[in-house]
């Protein structure tokens, strides 16, 4: 039996933020990870020997992109409706940074993830198209360790994440 004082608006323990996290941000940014992990081992042909590995990596742009705008607007809106202190200013941003062992882990976060953007958009836009248009046929070495790189940054932005957690329990 349900208390009466309690409607069915208020039976939803969940706040929205979380929701959103757990129903969109959080598989988006699995298959963010996915990507770049599968744009490192189609960079290294010792690892996965394929076909035109520089195609299959060029072919990422688009849904990188929309991967890309997804992770930005719910990551926004989760930092925006923290657990500690609406985020509203960058001021307030920075109170949160400087007085929660979560606001620094986030902090962290978002440098990783503005890491892995750029390591992702220059594997992805810059080096294969440039070496496509040049006519080569297999990554060069620069793109192989900029895509390694990138699952490093990955695993920054998990490591950090984790922390935060930690922090809420």
């Amino acid at each position: 039996t349900r208390f009466r004082n309690v409607t069915g608006v208020q039976t939803c323990a969940l706040p929205i933020s979380t929701l959103v996290s757990l129903l969109i941000h959080v598989p988006v940014v699995v298959t963010w990870i996915v990507f770049a992990a599968f744009v490192a081992a189609v960079a290294s042909p010792r690892l996965l020997a394929v076909g035109e590995p520089l195609r299959l990596i060029a072919r990422l742009r688009v849904p990188t992109l929309v991967l890309l705008i997804v992770i930005v607007v719910t990551g926004s809106w989760q930092t925006h409706y923290n657990p500690f202190v609406e985020v509203t200013s960058w001021e307030t941003l920075e109170q949160l940074k400087n007085t929660t062992d979560y606001g620094m882990a986030l902090f962290y976060k978002h440098v990783w993830f503005a890491v892995t953007v750029a390591l992702s958009l220059a594997t992805q836009f810059v080096i294969a198209p440039r070496l496509l248009a040049a006519g080569e046929t297999q990554p060069s070495r620069l793109l192989r360790i900029l895509a390694w790189l990138n699952v490093v940054a990955c695993i920054l932005v998990l490591l950090a994440t984790t922390r935060m957690t930690i922090t809420l329990h």
